[in-house]
């Protein structure tokens, strides 16, 4: 397929620049536009590719729901060579991202971003069209505090499914209620594949956001079990449905949005419909040629989101639900210095439980006017009395440790030391019993041979055994061209070690490698610094830096060794030096 490398440029206008993912031969890229000089997102795929055709349809009907809680495709076009849909770039943050960097959200901000997509789904559901694939990876949390949904239908043409059936509209609704989930518990329950960590599961039920995390919301939780959990064989919810749930929960603007009356074309595309009257609807239908039956009314949206911290503090779990239940008050906690996307608190939000006050000062304390005199001074005297207590038991053990024979000037102490005879260190050893497992969070599935993988660790040295990557065109790693960030193997130590370097026999060279330690397995990439890096040769080694604690390896691969047409990289075997921890 043409127009697979950075630096090409499609129709004569659309300069490619990052490739953003691949499946199945598509490829999602950031590009130019070179006509207008702004940034687009540009999907590709073979112009024989089967998909193709259903990449054009999905491109047709997304532009046909026309809300701006979507990114709009500005172009489509089919050639000799390739199929390709473009689409307005967002700027912000995903919500996968988001969650990444700050952890769940407030109840109400959650419920918010989930309202919004839920919102869009009921337009699209009604005209007979879905996402296909929606994850916390397609909502955008855009820099002007909007939720925008990104790859509407396209994403799912792409990855081989039909959007437009009726099973994907009714995945669109369970993992709407994943992204509440995810917002909730940073935790991904919804069907679509993600690379957020999975909800924790009983006998293969979903479990309650409130057994994930307190402060959960009765209502918000009760949602997620209806659709994630022990409620799922219940009838379906509709998005009409989940929308009025979950705006109820989250509230309703105060201030219609205000919007300038003379715009542009691309601002128009931005701004919600104005809200008609039936009989202003039923002219506009007449005017513009479309059957009446097709014009809905619009609901105006919030000019902003909801605080991002709770005006009222939720019930702690496990709390009591009698009628009438009164939560405790507590002081308004001010916000976390590091913003987290969406956006500020807006004064003028009316919230679930009440008015936005911006009230943080703590009120003090009423003293007790019922306290008995004299009992501070009791609890000073029973106080004193338990340091006298810890003196003498102190005393009379240093008694007994001073009368043992063996404790001299020489040898201070019978204690016993760990390590070996001499009072060292216990030197690092290779770990055994290691199993290993591939994991490329930016392949499509996210694998790369994974039959061979466990081939790193079984100490053999048999080339049927040795794992590879697929043979890529590109070079991956930070480069301006590079194909993904990286890729590699986790290891599963099967215990808590801590690590002293790694030793690699490879079938290549060089190869770049960081190396990353932790107590859980990864699923996407890795975030913070590595404990230790380099580039090895067909044999090598990589030292950590401080001897890190952790179960879990991961070696990850941001350079590959060049090999005939692209770049790929063979490992034979991998071997972890460490210690056991007590």
């Amino acid at each position: 397929m043409e127009f697979t490398q950075s630096g090409d440029v499609l129709a004569g206008r659309y300069q490619l620049t990052d490739l953003l993912s691949e499946s199945r031969e598509g490829r999602f890229w950031r590009a130019q536009d070179a006509v207008l000089g702004r940034p687009v997102a540009v999907h590709v795929l073979d112009a024989h590719d089967e998909r193709a055709p259903r990449l054009m349809a999905a491109a047709r009907n997304s532009a046909a729901v026309g809300d701006p809680r979507m990114l709009r495709v500005l172009d489509a076009a089919q050639t000799d060579q390739v199929a390709y849909v473009v689409n307005e770039w967002g700027e912000g943050a995903s919500l996968e991202n988001a969650l990444a960097a700050g952890g769940p959200l407030p109840p109400q901000q959650a419920a918010w971003i989930a309202a919004e997509v839920a919102d869009l789904l009921v337009l699209a559901h009604d005209q007979g069209h879905a996402h296909g694939r929606l994850n916390p990876e397609a909502v955008l949390l855009d820099d002007l505090g909007a939720v925008r949904v990104i790859g509407f239908g396209v994403d799912a043409a792409l990855h081989g499914i039909d959007p437009d059936t009726r099973d994907s509209q009714r995945r669109d609704r369970v993992d709407a209620v994943g992204v509440l989930y995810a917002a909730l518990t940073g935790k991904w329950a919804g069907e679509t594949l993600s690379s957020m960590p999975p909800a924790p599961r009983d006998h293969g039920r979903v479990l309650r956001p409130r057994q994930v995390r307190a402060g959960v919301p009765r209502p918000l939780d009760d949602l997620c079990d209806r659709v994630l959990g022990s409620g799922a064989d219940m009838p379906p919810l509709t998005a009409a449905e989940l929308h009025s749930a979950l705006a109820g929960f989250s509230g309703e603007p105060t201030a219609p949005l205000n919007r300038p009356s003379a715009i542009d074309e691309d601002t128009q595309a931005m701004a919600p419909p104005a809200k008609l009257e039936p009989a202003e609807a039923q002219a506009a239908s007449n005017a513009i040629g479309v059957a009446p039956d097709a014009v809905r009314p619009q609901r105006q949206r919030p000019s902003s989101p909801p605080p991002m911290q709770d005006p009222t503090p939720s019930k702690p779990l496990f709390a009591d639900e009698t009628p009438g239940y009164v939560p405790p008050q507590r002081p308004q906690q001010a916000p976390p210095a590091a913003g987290r996307r969406p956006v500020a608190p807006d004064a003028s939000y009316n919230g679930w439980q009440g008015p936005w006050t911006g009230a943080n000062v703590p009120i003090a304390e009423e003293p007790d006017y019922n306290q008995k005199p004299g009992a501070n001074w009791l609890r000073i005297a029973m106080g004193v009395a338990l340091v006298v207590l810890v003196l003498i038991a102190g005393s009379i053990a240093w008694n007994i440790i001073g009368d043992d024979p063996n404790t001299t000037a020489e040898n201070p102490g019978t204690g016993s030391n760990e390590g070996n005879d001499d009072g060292q260190a216990a030197e690092p050893t290779v770990i055994k019993g290691i199993t290993a497992k591939d994991l490329d969070p930016h392949g499509d599935p996210p694998t790369e041979y994974p039959d061979l993988v466990g081939g790193v660790v079984d100490g053999k040295d048999d080339p049927a055994t040795d794992w590879r990557t697929q043979v890529y065109k590109d070079q991956i790693g930070d480069g301006p061209r590079s194909l993904k960030p990286g890729l590699g193997v986790v290891l599963n130590l099967k215990g808590d070690y801590a690590l002293d370097s790694l030793s690699f026999s490879m079938g290549g060279e060089p190869t770049d490698i960081e190396v990353y330690v932790g107590d859980s397995p990864w699923t996407g990439d890795p975030s913070g610094s590595p404990a230790g890096k380099g580039s090895v040769g067909t044999e090598g080694e990589i030292k950590l830096d401080g001897a890190p604690e952790g179960s879990y390896v991961l070696v990850w691969l941001t350079g590959l060794p060049q090999v005939d047409g692209g770049y790929r990289a063979e490992v034979k075997e991998i071997e972890v030096l460490g210690t056991p921890l007590a």
